[in-house]
C-alpha cells in the first residue's frame, strides 16, 4: 500500500513508484491512498490495482466519524507492507492504525516511533547529495531491497476517455481545429507565479507562432486566468478553461502541442504526457521539483543568494524578486529551443 497524500504534482510525482514496483513484480496489487483532491491523477492509471480515497480531515465529530471509518475500511484490507510516500504524520497514523505490519518511510522526529522499517535520508541511499522528489519516494523501494530499475522510470498519467472525449467536444465548440498551445499562469503562492501581464505577452507570442492558446486555471485560481485576459488586447481570440475537472484538465493537456507554466501541478502533469514543456520557477528548488521527464523541456529562472527558500512569503525583499526578474525574452527564448519554429 502506497500513502501519497495532498497536492497534485507530488502525486504525479510517485508514479515512478508504481513503475518500479510493477517491473519488479507484475503480479504484485498495488493499492494507493489518497485524497480527493488527486484522486483523478490516478483513478485511469493501469498500475494501480485499487485507489483508496481519504476524505480531508473535518473538525468535530463528523470529521472524527470519517477518519474513523477510513480506518476501518484501511484495517478490512489486510495489507502487508505500507509506504509513507507523503512523509506526513497523517500518513503515518494511517499506517500504525490500519494495523499494517511492516511500515516503510522516512526518519523524520515526528513519525519515525509510528514506522517498523525507519529509512535513513535519501541522500544517503542513493548517496548523493543533491536528490529530486521522484529519487526520494524510490528511495523508500531501494531501502527495504526492491531493485529500481535504471534508468529510473519517468513520471506518466493516463486520460479517461470520456474526459478526453469531454475536452475534443470543448474544444471543437470553441473553433480549436488545429495545435494548441496551454499555459498555466497560477501557482499555489506569491514567490512562484509570474505576472500575469508577461503570461499575456506569451499568450500573444504562441499565437504569432501559430499555436491557439489556452488558458487554464483551476479551482480558486479565477483571479490570475481574469488579469491574463484584462491585459490581451480586445481582438485576442484566446481560449480560457476556468472550470475544468481535472480529470479533463490532464486530457486538455495531454492534447496539447506545448506547454508553458509555472512551477506547479499542471507542468508536472504535462511532462507525465510527454509534452514540450516551459516551466518558469521562483522560490522553489528546481533539483527538486523539475519536471521528471525525458522529453524537450525548459526550466527558466533568476538565481539569487536566497533561493531556494521556502516561502510563500519573501523574507528577502520587498517583493519576489527570484520570479519578478524572469523576463519575457527568457521565456520566449526557451519556448524556441524546446519548440523550434
Amino acid at each position: 500500500m502506497l500513502f501519497r497524500l495532498r497536492s497534485i504534482g507530488d502525486t504525479v510525482l510517485m508514479t515512478p513508484v508504481l513503475s518500479a514496483l510493477k517491473a519488479w513484480r507484475p503480479d504484485l496489487p498495488i493499492t494507493v491512498v489518497t485524497e480527493p483532491l488527486s484522486a483523478p491523477l490516478l483513478e485511469p492509471h493501469p498500475l494501480v490495482d485499487e485507489l483508496f480515497v481519504i476524505p480531508r480531515a473535518r473538525r468535530g465529530i463528523a470529521g472524527l466519524e470519517m477518519r474513523l471509518g477510513a480506518i476501518r475500511r484501511l484495517r478490512a484490507g489486510n495489507f502487508d507492507m505500507g509506504f509513507n510516500l507523503h512523509g506526513g504524520t497523517t500518513a503515518a497514523w494511517l499506517m500504525r492504525l490500519a494495523g499494517i505490519p511492516r511500515r516503510v518511510g522516512y526518519a523524520l522526529p515526528n513519525t519515525r516511533w509510528l514506522l517498523t522499517h525507519v529509512a535513513p535520508a535519501p541522500t544517503e541511499i542513493w548517496q548523493k547529495s543533491t536528490i529530486h522528489c521522484v529519487e526520494q519516494q524510490l528511495g523508500l523501494l531501494k531501502f527495504v531491497g526492491v531493485p529500481v530499475p535504471s534508468p529510473l522510470p519517468r513520471t506518466k498519467l493516463y486520460c479517461a476517455p470520456q474526459a478526453r472525449a469531454a475536452v475534443t467536444a470543448k474544444l471543437r465548440r470553441a473553433g480549436v481545429s488545429g495545435p494548441y498551445a496551454v499555459i498555466h499562469p497560477a501557482a499555489a503562492f506569491q514567490s512562484k507565479q509570474w505576472a500575469a501581464t508577461h503570461f499575456a505577452d506569451i499568450v500573444n507570442y504562441l499565437a504569432q507562432r501559430g499555436l491557439q492558446p489556452v488558458i487554464v486555471v483551476g479551482p480558486g485560481e479565477e483571479p490570475v486566468a481574469e488579469a491574463v485576459r484584462r491585459a490581451l488586447p480586445a481582438s485576442h481570440r484566446a481560449l480560457f478553461f476556468t472550470d475544468l475537472p481535472l480529470s479533463e484538465t490532464m486530457a486538455l493537456i495531454a492534447g496539447c502541442a506545448f506547454f508553458v507554466g509555472n512551477d506547479s501541478g499542471p507542468a508536472h502533469i504535462a511532462a507525465a504526457f510527454e509534452r514540450p514543456l516551459v516551466v518558469i520557477f521562483g522560490s522553489s528548488n528546481e533539483t527538486v521539483w523539475s519536471p521528471w521527464t525525458n522529453v524537450p523541456h525548459r526550466v527558466v529562472r533568476h538565481r539569487l543568494p536566497c533561493v531556494p527558500c521556502a516561502g510563500p512569503v519573501c523574507q528577502a525583499f520587498p517583493e519576489p524578486e527570484c520570479i519578478r526578474r524572469v523576463t519575457v525574452a527568457e521565456v520566449t527564448s526557451a519556448i524556441d529551443a524546446v519548440f523550434p519554429a
